[in-house]
Formats: C-alpha cells, sequence, structure tokens
C-alpha cells in the first residue's frame, strides 16, 4: 500500500509536532502520552483518551515521514492501555489511571485501538476495542444520546458513534450498527435550521469551544462515510448537517482571522476575543473534506490560510526546550482554553490537519493527471 508523502512546506511543522509527542511520551515513562506541557507546572500526568486518539495520528506520520519508530510508539501505546482496561470493558477517565470511566475517552481509546489492529492485524486488540464497544451500547441512552462527564448529553460525543461505526465495521455485529442509528437520530433532533448543533459543549453551563465543535462535525462525517450503505438516509443527513455547520463556520471574519473565534454560540456568534488552536486545526481537517465533497474552494483557501497561521504560532524557538514543537492551547496564550499550557491534542490535531492537507494535494494532482491515480 502507497503513503502519501507530506508536501515540504509542512513537513517540517509534522515532525516537529510528532517529535514533540515522543518527548511528551517519554515524559510519563512511556506509560502513555502526557497531557501536555504547563509553562506554570511543566509535564502534566498521562492522558489515557488523548494517547488513544493519538495512535492514529502516529501510524499515518510514520508513514508520511519515514519515521518507524512512531508506529513503533504507537504499538507501545496500544499495549499500555490494553492493561488499563476495566472487567467492565471502560476505560479511566481523564488524566491518571484512577478516573472513573467516561463514555467519550472510553471511545476515543476504541477509535486508537481499531486503528492498530487494522495496522497489526493483532487479535487482541480487536478483543478489547469488543470490550470497550459493549461496555458503550450498555451506556448508551435509551434515547440515543451520550452522556459527557458532566452526565450531560452531547453532540460532540459524535466522536463515540464514530468509533462505534468503526467496531460495526470491524465485527459486523448488527447491534453496534443499531447503536450508531439510535445516535444518528437523537444527534440530527439537535441541528437547528440555521445550521447550528445544539449540545456542542461539555454542558449547558459552558459554551462550545471550537475544539468541540470540530468533534461532533468529524464524527458526524465520519459517521455517515461509514454508515452510507447500510443507513443511507441518516447518513446522508448528518453529512449535511456538518456540511452546512462547516461551511457556517467558513464565513466568520473576526479580527482574529483566519482563525476563529475559540468559542462560539447559537446563530454562530462570536463570544470571545482569543482562538482555540486546538479547535482551529481540526476545522483544517473538516474544511478540506468539505470541500471535496462540495467543491466549495473558499472552504479550501481558509483551511490553508488557517494551516499556514498555525505554522507560525507552533513553537519553534527554545525558549522553554520541553514546548519545541508543541502547539498552545490559545492565542494569545493567556484564553481561556488550555491557558499557558500546551496539551497534546493541539499538537495531535495540528499533525492531522497536515496530513490531511498532503492527501488533498495528492487527491488533487491525480484527478488533474492524464492516467494519475
Amino acid at each position: 500500500m502507497s503513503h502519501e508523502r507530506a508536501p515540504l512546506a509542512y513537513r517540517d511543522v509534522l515532525d516537529d509536532a510528532l517529535t514533540w509527542v515522543c518527548a511528551a511520551h517519554d515524559a510519563t515513562g512511556r506509560r502513555g502520552v502526557s497531557a501536555g506541557y504547563d509553562l506554570r507546572t511543566g509535564w502534566q500526568p498521562t492522558y489515557p483518551e488523548t494517547s488513544g486518539y493519538l495512535i492514529p495520528t502516529l501510524l499515518r506520520g510514520a508513514a508520511a515521514l519515514d519515521r518507524p519508530e512512531l508506529a513503533d510508539r504507537a504499538a507501545e501505546i496500544g499495549e499500555w492501555l490494553l492493561d488499563l482496561q476495566r472487567p467492565d470493558g471502560s476505560f479511566p477517565g481523564g488524566t491518571g489511571v484512577d478516573g472513573p470511566p467516561v463514555v467519550f475517552d472510553t471511545g476515543q481509546i476504541l477509535l486508537g485501538l481499531l486503528a492498530l489492529w487494522r495496522a497489526t492485524g493483532e487479535q487482541p486488540l480487536l478483543d478489547t476495542a469488543v470490550g470497550a464497544g459493549d461496555w458503550l451500547l450498555a451506556a448508551q441512552q435509551p434515547t440515543g444520546a451520550w452522556l459527557s462527564h458532566f452526565d450531560t448529553p452531547n453532540t460532540y460525543s459524535s466522536r463515540v458513534t464514530w468509533a462505534l461505526a468503526e467496531l460495526w465495521r470491524a465485527t459486523g455485529e448488527p447491534a453496534y450498527l443499531a447503536g450508531v442509528r439510535r445516535s444518528l437520530d437523537w444527534l440530527l433532533d439537535q441541528v437547528r435550521p440555521d445550521g447550528w448543533i445544539d449540545a456542542m459543549a461539555f454542558s449547558a453551563d459552558h459554551t462550545a469551544w471550537t475544539h468541540t465543535i470540530g468533534y461532533a462535525l468529524r464524527g458526524l462525517l465520519r459517521c455517515a462515510d461509514l454508515v452510507a450503505t447500510e443507513l443511507p438516509e441518516p447518513a446522508r443527513r448528518a453529512a449535511d448537517a456538518a456540511v452546512a455547520c462547516a461551511v457556517r463556520l467558513a464565513a466568520l471574519r473576526t479580527d482574529l482571522h483566519p482563525l476563529l473565534p475559540g468559542e462560539i454560540g447559537p446563530g454562530f456568534t462570536p463570544l470571545v476575543d482569543y482562538a482555540c488552536l486546538t479547535g482551529d486545526a481540526q476545522l483544517v481537517t473538516i474544511w478540506l473534506d468539505v470541500a471535496r465533497r462540495t467543491g466549495d474552494e473558499t472552504l479550501r483557501e481558509r483551511s490553508g490560510a488557517v494551516l499556514d497561521r498555525l505554522a507560525q504560532l507552533q513553537v519553534h524557538q527554545p525558549l522553554e526546550p520541553a514546548t519545541v514543537g508543541a502547539l498552545a492551547g490559545s492565542w494569545p496564550l493567556s484564553g481561556g482554553f488550555e491557558p499557558l499550557a500546551f496539551p497534546n491534542w493541539a499538537a495531535k490535531f495540528l499533525a492531522d490537519a497536515v496530513l490531511e492537507h498532503a492527501a488533498d494535494v495528492r487527491l488533487r494532482r491525480a484527478a488533474t493527471t492524464p492516467g494519475g491515480t
């Protein structure tokens, strides 16, 4: 199987981001990946959830950069996660390894385990994934909703639905597909006529970060693709909802342009004057996906402008060596999302954005090259 390579303009961004992820892995004694680096307190504890969803990024990065040691680290993280699973199939939520189980965290770990299983074919990974999926089904609300760690139904857990759809594709188990359908039915009931999707924040007391908005849209798009043949109408509506919301977000213009305000409210109302860089990175991937679906070149242009700005904001100067290659939670640094800190998921989604840009370039070249593949 061939793999696209990152364009040279962004290759260093990807390389530096994943080198920093390796440092975050080393900071825990290679027992999962540190949640990040805080300028006030240093390296943070291990974070099982994000360690799990870093696995697919490390695997793709290994191929794009010809760095096989990144795939080795992905496998090492997977082995560590196998040991963390509890007898009921769940995984600890939050940082550290002693927290209560959380639906979203277990779903993100499930995504990582399945990516590693696809790469290696190792049966224990699939067996562990099945245990996690069974626990998620048991935790699903009768309405089809998933609850956040605040016990609030939320739409950003479409990424949990995505994980369950991946598990259905891996096993063919009808119960997982039924769980996906229940979730999509509930998710689609949260879509407003103007394209806004309710419940994208952690709770009713929070506003939606672009980070959790990115979660919601990415989960809807991936679910739509994975179940399109079996659930064509819910899949179409899920994709349409994500596309409509993404297009409205791309139309926003504020003083932060090309970045988005870090918190956005119903009616696509900007609420703050800082950027949540994780969310901006996630939207690069989403806008490129939607551009391919719709042919809307303005989305591709916005994604390129945002990626350029994120590349500028990635830490390059070793004023604090532990942050080189990282991406801050907020811009300015004192903003309301992970202030004065560099979360591992910001680096993950920056790497994903570069990899998606590379894939988009490759696909467009193939489409315009006679006989291209």
